[in-house]
């Protein structure tokens, strides 16, 4: 802050006066808790942002891992010597096992069928040693 008081006047003495001052001020909050609210919700914030990043890298390597491996089993690379074909290098695609086969299914008989009955006494007899 400052203050200046000159007279130009010719006809009369010429003076000056100059002031100079400096304002301090403090602030002291009488209440605490504002301030723990403030920097608890500051560090919330921060923990929610850290989240939504970590979120994004997490997909990010996930569709490129699917991507890549899609492209593999396709048979399309990148030629070794590009720039690109770091992307997919720690990628490996492992092929699953077949499914296991079908249980046979059980064979029927038709008991109320003479054939099949004539059918079932013929092998019975055949497989009794005589």
């Amino acid at each position: 802050m400052g203050n200046n008081n000159i007279s130009y006047d010719p006809e009369s003495y010429q003076t000056g006066t100059r002031n100079a001052g400096v304002t301090i001020g403090f602030n002291i909050p009488l209440d605490g808790s504002a301030i723990e609210l403030c920097k608890e919700r500051a560090r919330v914030e921060i923990a929610r942002h850290q989240a939504e990043a970590d979120k994004a890298r997490l997909d990010f390597e996930l569709v490129r891992l699917l991507k890549c491996g899609e492209a593999m089993k396709a048979g399309v690379r990148f030629h070794p010597n590009s720039p690109y074909a770091a992307i997919c290098a720690d990628v490996i695609v492992i092929q699953p096992p077949p499914p296991p086969a079908p249980e046979p299914k059980p064979v029927l008989r038709d008991e109320t069928n003479p054939v099949a009955q004539e059918t079932d006494r013929q092998v019975a007899g055949q497989a009794q040693p005589n």
